[in-house]
């Protein structure tokens, strides 16, 4: 599988980047980085290819990056997700702090000062909370942690398929480089071809300006896709706050399968999905909420204590006192209103967010199926014409059947369809790790 999450228990996810099996990214292919190894993997459309610019800051993974190590390093170092599980510390603190009991008044009182009746007076109160209030003060603020950590669940979701999506971007770039090299090379080739008929004057000049253009046209493809994959693997170490690339290239394989899972079948997974199962225990607490806010509808009661003495007397007497307010005015009924209401929300929120993530999954379906198609076209049909047409014009040229127009007409349409497949696969990949991530598993995994 491409992308299968490593959450926690309540997501219920294997920890396929740690554990699991290695995604169909993760080939362990090493990418040619000679102009042998390049030559030699011209041979085929799924041979890989990398941009061999030196990077000083290509260590730990100088010798290729994988999906799974590039997973693993954003779960560890990611700011957002830090961030996230920050929170959730915090949440566990006010969750200690919501179970304490309040804490015992001292008081102090004297009266006459300076007279013979002086009164002085030392009290100690306790404040008895009634209505169950501690109890289910805890039972609100433990659900919060809940909470807090099916947000870092989503927090870690996101950043997981960022940092996959960017891989594959950085993988695909790589394959259009390999192209175009091979694209440039055959450029050059007919250019030399070329040169040699035009010196024995069998074509005109003009024909050998044109394959000057094809050399530069080329070139210049290359140029920008080397500009665009070295801006892409930025993008990638960026998701674990790296500056600049810390590796070379990222080495995998883009191969997809026609075979697709019933869409019907896949959505049954989506209740495992963060964003839809934080709801559940955020109903929780809000309910919890609401038991809270009726509680302290109850006054709470104040008990006190200690000793009173009288100066004149001599005495000393036991003070005892009680107290609670009269609830005449507050009753707390805001509050519970609008708990009230924010759980009355939370139901409609419940169901937003049901329908949002069956919207991504629908969207990302309809994508894969898409690119699926696309790849059973081209690679079927279309190539293996293109491949023909391209081969047989290239020899009719040489023998004088063909002219120069033909030959680049054909060498276009092979070269365009090889990264139209490209782009397919990736468009391919890229659906299905929005997917695997939305429903919590492999794509195959049943």
């Amino acid at each position: 599988m491409i992308l299968t999450l490593s959450l926690t228990a309540c997501y219920r996810q294997p920890a396929a980047y740690l554990e699991g099996p290695a995604s169909v990214l993760d080939s362990g292919v090493r990418f040619p980085v000679s102009d042998s190894e390049v030559a030699a993997a011209a041979e085929t459309d799924t041979a890989p290819y990398t941009d061999v610019t030196p990077n000083p800051g290509a260590a730990p993974y100088a010798d290729g990056l994988t999906l799974r190590e590039a997973v693993r390093r954003t779960l560890r170092f990611n700011p957002a997700l830090e961030a996230a599980a920050i929170e959730v510390d915090a949440k566990r603190a006010e969750s200690v702090q919501a179970g304490l009991r309040p804490n015992p008044v001292i008081e102090g009182d004297v009266q006459n000062v300076g007279q013979n009746v002086q009164e002085s007076t030392l009290e100690l109160s306790q404040v008895i909370l009634l209505g169950g209030k501690r109890l289910k003060r805890i039972r609100a603020a433990e659900l919060d942690v809940g909470v807090a950590g099916w947000d870092y669940e989503a927090v870690r979701l996101r950043v997981a398929i960022n940092t996959a999506e960017v891989f594959v971007d950085v993988l695909a770039s790589q394959s259009r480089i390999k192209i175009l090299g091979e694209l440039l090379s055959v450029a050059k080739q007919l250019k030399n071809a070329v040169s040699d008929r035009v010196d024995a004057g069998t074509v005109s000049p003009v024909e050998l300006k044109r394959t000057d253009i094809e050399v530069i046209r080329a070139q210049a493809l290359l140029d920008q896709e080397r500009a665009r994959v070295a801006i892409l693997k930025r993008r990638l170490a960026n998701n674990w706050g790296a500056r600049s690339a810390d590796f070379g290239y990222v080495q995998g394989d883009l191969a997809t399968t026609n075979h697709l899972p019933s869409p019907n079948r896949l959505s049954a997974f989506l209740s495992s999905n963060p964003d839809v199962a934080r709801w559940t225990t955020e109903m929780m607490r809000r309910e919890a909420v609401l038991n809270l806010a009726k509680a302290n509808r109850v006054p709470d009661l104040t008990v006190g204590a200690g000793a009173r003495n009288l100066k004149d007397a001599g005495e000393t007497g036991a003070v005892v006192g009680l107290s609670i307010p009269l609830p005449l005015f507050d009753r707390n009924q805001g509050n519970i209103a609008a708990a009230q209401t924010r759980l009355f929300k939370a139901r409609r929120e419940s169901m937003a967010a049901r329908i949002d993530v069956n919207s991504q999954f629908l969207e990302a379906y309809g994508d894969l199926v898409v690119a699926s198609q696309q790849l059973e076209a081209l690679e079927k049909q279309v190539l293996p014409t293109a491949r023909e047409v391209y081969a047989d014009t290239n020899k009719g040229y040489l023998g004088g059947k063909f002219d120069l127009l033909s030959v680049l007409d054909a060498q276009q349409t092979l070269f365009s369809t090889r990264l139209e497949i490209v782009n397919a696969r990736a468009e391919f990949h890229k659906a299905k790790v929005k997917i695997e991530a939305l429903i919590g598993r492999g794509l195959y995994d049943f």
